[in-house]
């Protein structure tokens, strides 16, 4: 029997787990409020117009409609009304423990008790006084709310906690130290709470300290953590009663040492599918869609390619009029994320498209990802 599913979904990360559904045969649906996304535009006759952050509407569409299966695509508020249905046919995922992994304040208390690496937690009323410290709303993402100051810093302090709370929906924050070193995450896909297949990502920003735009794949032998943080993942997935599926994780590696920053059961966005697809032939939103409706994936040759995916940002323009490059001969896809004569904020840097570039060794491949890093 076809199996009829609702992807919360409808804007373009979440275009390779719509393929994956449609080629094995289901009837897939989308739910979302923006009539441009692209998969309204590519299948209309399957796309209800709503908020799919709207969890009540959601679970009157489940039992009106009659679905087998609900996937959420790749923002978290997809994930939280996920959790929020208890639509538990194939993958089970409860509200508590979701808000475990995301909510940053219960989860730094999760790694506490678990004796995972991750940054240490101040109270907002008993800073250290030397060092540096990172404030941000436990509930927020993308960046927003987040600041970094110096301890003894007494007037930087209270504007990144009023900065933190103006941001968090709830009106708590998370003060810590901040680590130095490198933004890394580890994807590992998990089956009977081990570790089946992981991949380590290193990430970077140009544009904004808090929001990664620039990344790709590093080899084994790059991140020796990733012994530790197999050992971490695991521990952490049988202390949750995780189930199969994907866990990705966000990292500080610097002096030889890991800090856990956060932690989500989500696709991440960005098309971070298809750069570990592109790099190593593994079929990432395949296998991430898959635990959701009962399936398996076929396996697929490995393949290692030198990949760098990059967030394009324009500022400057009231309208999108297009793209311009350097180093074309890199480039083999470009995913624009603006129609040509949309709408912009001349006042705002925003993001535009997406581009793959491909290098032939280690050495080409870092060295054009600092070089994007480095110049606007």
């Amino acid at each position: 029997m076809t199996k009829k599913v609702l992807l919360l979904d409808t804007a373009f990360a979440a275009v390779p787990i719509h393929s994956w559904l449609v080629a094995k045969g289901m009837d897939v649906w989308t739910i979302g409020n923006r009539a441009s996304d692209p998969l309204v535009l590519a299948a209309p006759a399957r796309w209800i117009e709503g908020n799919y952050g709207d969890a009540n509407f959601v679970a009157s569409l489940l039992s009106e409609r009659l679905f087998d299966a609900v996937i959420p695509g790749c923002t978290d508020v997809s994930m939280d009304t996920f959790v929020r249905l208890n639509f538990h046919n194939f993958y089970n995922l409860s509200h508590e423990t979701d808000q475990t992994l995301n909510n940053k304040q219960l989860f730094r208390k999760t790694c506490e008790n678990l004796g995972l690496p991750a940054p240490r937690v101040f109270s907002p009323a008993s800073l250290p006084t030397a060092g540096k410290i990172i404030c941000k709303p436990v509930d927020s993402f993308s960046g927003r709310g987040v600041s970094v100051f110096a301890a003894n810093d007494v007037a930087a302090r209270a504007i990144a906690i009023e900065n933190a709370r103006k941001h968090s929906p709830v009106g708590n924050i998370i003060c810590e130290e901040f680590v130095e070193g490198e933004l890394r995450s580890y994807s590992a896909f998990l089956k009977s709470g081990r570790v089946r297949v992981a991949f380590s990502v290193r990430e970077g920003s140009r544009y904004d300290p808090f929001a990664v735009d620039t990344s790709y794949l590093l080899d084994e032998i790059d991140a020796p953590e990733r012994l530790e943080l197999r050992k971490s993942v695991e521990k952490l997935a049988r202390h949750l009663d995780l189930c199969d599926g994907l866990l990705h994780v966000q990292y500080i590696y610097g002096n030889s040492r890991i800090a856990i920053v956060e932690a989500t059961r989500r696709c991440p966005g960005d098309l971070y599918s298809m750069l570990v697809e592109y790099s190593t032939g593994f079929p990432f939103a395949s296998n991430y869609a898959a635990a959701f409706v009962g399936e398996t994936v076929d396996e697929c040759p490995p393949a290692r390619r030198r990949i760098l995916r990059h967030t394009v940002k324009q500022t400057g323009s009231s309208t999108f009029n297009g793209l311009e490059f350097t180093n074309l001969e890199n480039i083999f896809r470009i995913v624009p994320v603006r129609r040509l004569g949309e709408s912009m904020n001349p006042l705002a840097l925003e993001r535009t498209a997406l581009v793959f570039m491909e290098y032939g060794n280690n050495n080409a491949l870092e060295i054009a990802y600092e070089r994007r890093l480095g110049a606007r």
